[in-house]
């Protein structure tokens, strides 16, 4: 199913706004806040059910007033009209086509408000609310009813409750008025008394006051019948003065009354200032080619001869002017290269004095590759030399080190003064013994420990001394044996670095460089050879696309300038003959500034004449599309013919629309007089007035005649007011007599204990039979909530794992494979999922989830139920992605492009980036623009640029 035409009328913001042309795909409506887009979806959710009092609906101007037509997926076309509050009133154009019991859409208007209406707040509503009605709409798949189980079970058990209580006691609830009945009718059937007197008398009087009131009722029969009368005249009053007064009108034309013709006066009025524009365009176009070129009709036939040539031409002129801006271009930067270059051979070297000083030099890459080569070589002996002078150096500096640390053996002198200081001590010891023993014992202690320690150190110094004295001796003769060495390697490097020296004098031979220039100076010489090489190439090629450009442009003048000569001898402007010099660089621009002007100005003619042959054409097309519409063959004055034949469709229209106005009165009148009631009322009245076959028109002649009986409205309201006076009067006396008869009955019924024995007895015996029926509905009520409540239990145990296969897969499109996998909670009914990402790991509620996931897991899922349920109908996006980023809205919008294959979807946004994702995404989609409540058709690229700008 899907909308073809929309016609808002009145509804908010819209007032009388269509959109047309509506087909499969996505149709997108951009507009600002507050432009009507929230009005829109209003529309759009309430088509199949109608507007109700209780939604919160932007008010009408007048009342709601919504058209729409719509295609089956079958092919068949239905009408729909809302109107106000009331049902929508839906016509199927195939007359064999029923609606279904379920309305247009085949699903309540719940489900479709939830799933196919898809906001921002339908997105929020389903994360934050634990819904199982929502919940059951979602899974789909038979929830839409099992979902309603737990309620009707409970109804079930609250209405036994009701009734019983919650076992079922006689006593309580419900069955206790029956109980209490029953007690009561034992206990009056006891008590009966004789009161016949009085009971037969007032039996009498009330079969008399029975009579008064058939009476009186008669009365007030004829009273309101006489009321409704005089409120159908008063009513219509106004209608039959205004019918009068067409009649009289009406009489005053000259048509006759079977004559039938279409007048289209606004084609007349469109073809006769459209004729006079045509007229005047043509004129002004041809006195403009006349006053730019000449009045010879010659002229007209050469323009047309070399048309295709000057059109070629005009259309080449801003190429040519580039082609010669470029020329000038590149002939500036060909003077400025050469001195350029030439300023940087100079400056690199003086000995070079042109340019094959410099293209004569091999400096490929195998040369360059030498050259390094022979640098790095030159440069590592350099430095072996300098090693090898630092060796030797270093290596006669350890020598002398070494033989300054040879000790000689006068060295024992030094422990000879040790001996000589100890004996003193001994010797100072002895005196002193004899006059301190402790002292003295002390000191020749010391003395014989000196004497024992040099006696040790004298033993261990004469060994090591000897030893190491070897050792320097034998480093010594290594040093001297190197020595020879390193002098031997000196000569051989001496000699390759004289061989590589005559190399770097060929290479600045080659350079015309002095002998001062390092080797990398040389290098650096040879790389700005390298590049003044490259230089001087592209300076060559320069060369070559200069000339090149220049014939090109010369070519192409020389065809101009032939083209333009033809024209010479008509004395039209800027198309003189001149002489032109010949073409060289310097002059190339000006002549071809020249030759263009005047090709120009040759197009421009051209276009002048075009325009007057087209006004000229048109004019005598139009001509005959008024002959033809006017239905005659030729004219003097076809404007004179035109005003006429308005003229003549005005009256007509106008008395065709009296006609209509007084057919119109007519119905109105006969559908205030077609009740059974009025009817029978009328013929009643006015059995004397003309009667024909047909009963409509005895009707509304009757009810002419009525209308003359009065004079004025005045003497019909004074009527109506007696009228309705007696009527009040009459229902007043009715009430009292009625209060009497129903006084007397009481009184009748209390006097009658016969009556009342027999009451009793019926009293227990229907409060008996009233009981038993309560007990079996208690029970019944009990048992079918327990077998509601099994029922529910088994069916979520064997669905459970079959659920949101689908959703799934949109979701892990959405998210770019982040989530793959919607599963339903342990309680299906929880308006909540789980989610499985690509990782493995499981979200066990959708709280745990960010707002834009939460509301694409949930987009997920209506996307999944919507491709569900057939038929396939409309599916309505309010600014739904706002809280997606640009990757997932990608995403999102590639999901709706497949949905869209099967679904119509309207996609209302404020958001430029949207269209522009939707218009990468997919081809077939229509551009709406809204702005204040007004539609306006465009493309996505006008669309996107007007929301830019809001």
């Amino acid at each position: 199913m899907k909308i073809t035409q929309l016609d808002i009328r009145d509804f908010g913001i819209f007032q009388g706004e269509k959109l047309e042309g509506l087909g499969n795909g996505i149709i997108v409506v951009g507009g600002a806040n507050r432009s009507g887009k929230t009005s829109l979806m209003q529309v759009l959710r309430n088509i199949p059910f109608g507007f109700s009092k209780d939604s919160k609906l932007p008010p009408p101007k007048f009342q709601y007033d919504v058209r729409c037509d719509l295609s089956s997926d079958e092919g068949d076309e239905v009408n729909v009209l809302l109107k106000g509050f009331s049902n929508p009133e839906v016509v199927y154009r195939n007359a064999q086509v029923k609606g279904s019991n379920k309305g247009l859409y085949d699903i309540d208007k719940g489900t479709y408000k939830e799933l196919f209406t898809i906001s921002l707040d339908e997105l929020n509503k389903s994360s934050d609310k634990e819904d199982s009605n929502l919940q059951s709409m979602l899974l789909g798949a038979g929830f839409k009813h099992i979902v309603k189980i737990p309620g009707v079970a409970k109804e079930l058990r609250q209405k036994a409750n009701v009734i019983g209580g919650t076992r079922g006691n006689p006593a309580t609830k419900m069955f206790k008025p029956f109980e209490e009945n029953i007690k009561k009718g034992l206990e009056g059937r006891k008590r009966s008394t004789l009161l016949l007197t009085s009971y037969m008398q007032k039996k009498n009087n009330l079969s008399c006051l029975e009579d008064n009131i058939i009476l009186k009722e008669k009365q007030l029969l004829e009273s309101d019948n006489n009321l409704i009368k005089l409120e159908l005249l008063k009513h219509n009053y106004e209608l039959n003065e205004k019918k009068k007064n067409l009649v009289t009108e009406i009489q005053t034309y000259f048509f006759r009354p079977d004559y039938v013709k279409e007048y289209n006066i606004e084609g007349a009025e469109n073809l006769k200032i459209q004729y006079i524009k045509e007229l005047e365009k043509y004129n002004n176009d041809n006195y403009e080619f006349q006053r730019e070129t000449s009045k010879n009709e010659l002229i007209k036939v050469i323009l047309m001869e070399n048309k295709r040539s000057i059109i070629n031409y005009y259309n080449r002129i801003s190429g040519i002017k580039e082609i010669s801006k470029n020329l000038i271009c590149v002939k500036t930067e060909y003077y400025k290269k050469t001195g350029t270059i030439m300023n940087k051979i100079k400056k690199a070297n003086d000995n070079w004095t042109n340019f094959d000083d410099v293209t004569k030099v091999c400096c490929d890459e195998m040369q360059q590759h030498i050259l390094n080569q022979n640098i790095e070589k030159y440069k590592k002996i350099k430095v072996d030399k300098i090693n090898l002078d630092k060796k030797i150096e270093d290596l006669k500096m350890h020598r002398d080190v070494l033989e300054k640390q040879i000790v000689p053996q006068g060295s024992i002198t030094y422990m000879k003064k040790y001996l000589y200081i100890t004996m003193l001590f001994m010797i100072i010891g002895v005196v002193l013994f004899f006059v301190d023993k402790m002292l003295g014992c002390s000191i020749i202690t010391i003395g014989a420990s000196g004497t024992a320690l040099y006696l040790f150190i004298n033993y261990s110094n004469r060994k090591l001394i000897v030893v190491r004295n070897t050792e320097i001796k034998t480093q010594i003769d290594n040093i001297i044996i190197n020595s020879k060495n390193n002098s031997q390697e000196i000569k051989k490097v001496d000699a390759n670095l004289k061989e590589l020296n005559n190399i770097m004098d060929e290479y600045r031979d080659i350079l015309k460089l002095d002998e001062q220039v390092s080797v990398d100076g040389i290098k650096e010489y040879f790389k700005t050879v390298v590049y003044l090489k490259d230089e001087i190439f592209e300076y060559y090629l320069l060369k070559k696309k200069l000339m090149d450009q220049f014939d090109d442009l010369c070519e192409t003048l020389n065809n101009i300038d032939n083209v333009v000569n033809k024209f010479a001898f008509f004395n039209t402007k800027c198309l003189e003959r001149i002489s032109s010099p010949k073409i060289c660089l310097d002059n190339i621009h000006s002549i071809c500034s020249d030759l263009l002007l005047k090709i120009e100005t040759l197009h421009k003619n051209l276009i002048l004449l075009e325009k007057a042959d087209m006004s000229f054409s048109k004019l005598k097309t139009l001509e005959k599309e008024i002959l033809d519409f006017l239905c005659e063959k030729d004219t003097e004055n076809i404007i004179s013919d035109i005003e006429k034949y308005i003229n003549h469709g005005e009256k007509y229209k106008k008395y065709r629309k009296q006609q209509d106005e007084f057919k119109i009165i007519q119905e109105k009148l006969l559908q205030s007089v077609k009740g059974h009631r009025i009817k029978d009322i009328l013929h009643n009245e006015r059995h004397d007035a003309l009667q024909t076959d047909n009963e409509n028109q005895n009707l509304l002649n009757i009810l002419q005649e009525l209308y003359n009986q009065y004079i004025s409205i005045d003497e019909l309201n004074y009527d109506y007011k007696v009228s309705s006076n007696e009527n009040k009067e009459l229902i007043r006396e009715l009430d009292i007599l009625k209060n009497e008869k129903q006084t007397l009955k009481d009184e009748v019924a209390v006097l009658n204990s016969d009556e009342m024995l027999l009451q009793y007895e019926k009293d227990i015996i229907e409060a008996r039979s009233k009981l038993r029926p309560l007990a079996e509905k208690y029970a019944v009520y009990n048992t079918a909530a327990l077998f509601l409540e099994k029922i529910r239990e088994r069916f979520l145990e064997n669905t459970k794992d079959k659920l949101l296969k689908g959703a799934s897969n949109i979701l892990s499109e959405i998210t770019s494979g982040e989530y793959k996998d919607i599963m339903p909670q342990n309680d299906l009914m929880q308006g909540d999922f789980k989610t499985k990402l690509s990782d493995g790991s499981i979200n066990e509620s959708s709280k745990e989830l960010s707002r834009g996931t939460k509301e694409q897991l949930f987009l997920a899922v209506r996307i999944s139920r919507i491709k569900e349920i057939k038929p396939r109908l409309p599916v309505i996006f309010d600014d739904s992605f706002v809280n997606f980023d640009i990757a997932h809205t990608k995403n999102t919008v590639k999901a709706l492009v497949e949905l869209s294959k099967t679904n119509q979807i309207f996609v209302l946004t404020c958001h430029a980036t949207l269209i522009e994702v939707i218009m990468a995404k997919s081809s077939n989609v229509l551009y709406f623009k809204l702005e204040k409540g007004k539609f306006t058709k465009s493309s996505g690229e006008n669309l996107k640029e007007y929301l830019k700008e809001l």
